[in-house]
């Protein structure tokens, strides 16, 4: 039999008639022994195909490991891989195939997810999911349909920059207000850059605020790898909401690329999700998301990464006194005290002791007066920064920073400016920050390296956090006011008092 190269040749040189008529009757042959395994081999490509995107479709929407699924039918994790990408024959053995199915059953009916195949023909009109779902995916005459199971993204909105940003959460704030009784899931190791507009920052809080108030909550991630400054400017934000009890914070305890950075913002069906390079969120893209199936991966992803974190501080509603003791064993450091009127430590007992009395509060005497002295005696070896505010205009409504509802009176207010003065002659460790700012509504305790407490002047709840980033972003902070000489502030002390008068 001539080669094709000798039939070339022949058609070239001498008969090309002859040559086409030879080559034809070989190929029409080699058609007829070739085209059946071709046809084999065609169905045998389909049914593998649509096993694998059957198989990886059901692994996807219940969330499973190739590790998961072996586990449970008994074979190794490489034999799933194979299954999903093509390169193995479905299972034929009946106990593979029963294990399987009796897996997706379980997960798909366990966690409500029935829906997320709603879209598939086959399911609609099923009266048993089980044998339906058995049939649909092993049985290779029924197609999966891939154009009814890629829902498509109809209620997505697209926002730019940090601009965008803004709109896209205010819009997604906005619904989320109006409902009751679910949980709010942030996230963002983005710039903050986008959250420190005036405006936007006073709607966000309102918005939050309401959000609460109609008892929802939030569980957020926050992200301490970063500056101090940027993690304070952070945490402060959200004091007032941690307060409130309703809001569980976490961190992520490694180190993260801090190249690629993502915002998942999700509750009830709706979402918002952005992704940006280092810190440049420049015309980047943010989606706002308003579809039932898309929300509920986001949902997924978040508790994915909520599984990683641990909790970023521990939020009480502990009674004054089991505070107190707890306060006791947190000296022996370096301490700064912000306190949103005069501070606890330098208040004469007379006082201490009048206005516990006043307000039925005496159970606190002793446990108070202990640790004023605990303080005291902390002075001898370790630094305390007691930064108080000031006025030289009494109201009324000067609160003592001890007891809830009592106020100072003006001669009670002159005692304990003059005590102050007493204490920084008499302790070396001890320094005083004048503020003449509005009160504040929290005090703040930091023991260096160790521990953040903040309280919260009207409630009775306390925030305590002993990751270390954090702690130390609030100690940088406050180290930050400029610590003038003793006989400065003294003379201050002092010329407030004559005012008073």
């Amino acid at each position: 039999v001539p080669s094709a190269f000798d039939c070339f040749n022949i058609s070239v040189a001498h008969n090309y008639d002859f040559c086409t008529s030879f080559m034809c009757v070989c190929c029409a042959k080699l058609f007829v022994i070739v085209l059946p395994l071709f046809n084999n081999y065609v169905i045998l490509t389909m049914v593998i195909n649509m096993f694998k995107e059957k198989l990886s479709f059901l692994m996807t929407i219940t969330n499973t490991t190739n590790a998961d699924l072996a586990r449970t039918i008994s074979i190794a994790p490489s034999c799933i891989s194979r299954w999903r990408t093509g390169k193995r024959l479905p299972p034929k053995q009946e106990s593979h195939i029963s294990s399987l199915v009796n897996y997706f059953y379980k997960k798909i009916t366990t966690n409500k997810l029935e829906y997320k195949l709603s879209n598939i023909e086959f399911f609609s009109n099923s009266k048993d999911f089980k044998v339906t779902l058995e049939k649909w995916l092993i049985d290779k005459n029924i197609v999966f349909e891939m154009n009814e199971v890629v829902h498509s993204q109809t209620n997505s909105l697209y926002y730019y920059g940090d601009v965008g940003k803004r709109q896209a959460v205010i819009k997604f704030l906005n619904s989320i207000s109006t409902k009751s009784n679910q949980t709010l899931l942030l996230f963002s190791d983005e710039s903050i850059n986008w959250m420190l507009d005036e405006n936007f920052s006073n709607t966000w809080s309102k918005l939050l605020i309401k959000t609460l108030k109609n008892g929802n909550k939030i569980k957020i991630i926050h992200t301490i790898a970063r500056e101090y400054n940027e993690i304070f400017e952070s945490i402060s934000r959200w004091l007032p909401l941690y307060l409130t009890g309703m809001i569980e914070p976490y961190y992520y305890p490694k180190i993260r690329d801090g190249v690629l950075k993502r915002t998942i913002f999700v509750c009830g069906n709706e979402a918002v999700i952005s992704s940006s390079i280092g810190n440049n969120t420049n015309d980047m893209l943010n989606i706002y998301i308003n579809d039932k199936m898309a929300v509920d991966s986001l949902k997924k992803e978040f508790n994915n990464y909520l599984s990683l974190c641990i909790p970023l501080a521990d939020i009480t509603t502990k009674s004054k006194k089991e505070r107190i003791n707890e306060l006791c064993s947190l000296d022996n450091a370096n301490i700064v005290i912000n306190s949103y009127s005069l501070s606890f430590i330098s208040t004469p007992k007379d006082i201490i002791f009048k206005a516990l009395t006043e307000t039925n509060n005496d159970y606190l005497i002793s446990p108070l007066l202990q640790r004023k002295e605990v303080l005291l005696n902390n002075l001898k070896d370790y630094t305390i920064l007691d930064i108080i505010n000031v006025t030289d205009i009494f109201n009324e409504k000067i609160p003592y920073s001890f007891v809830v509802g009592a106020y100072y009176t003006k001669d009670d207010y002159i005692k304990h400016l003059e005590n102050i003065i007493s204490m920084l002659k008499e302790y070396k460790n001890y320094n005083v920050v004048l503020k003449y700012d509005m009160l504040d509504s929290f005090s703040i305790y930091i023991k260096e390296n160790t521990e953040l407490m903040i309280e919260k002047n009207d409630t009775n709840t306390l925030l305590i956090s002993r990751e270390k980033n954090m702690v130390n972003a609030f100690w940088d902070h406050h180290l930050i006011y400029k610590k003038e000489a003793k006989n400065k502030v003294i003379d201050k002390l002092h010329d407030i008092i004559k005012q008073l008068k």
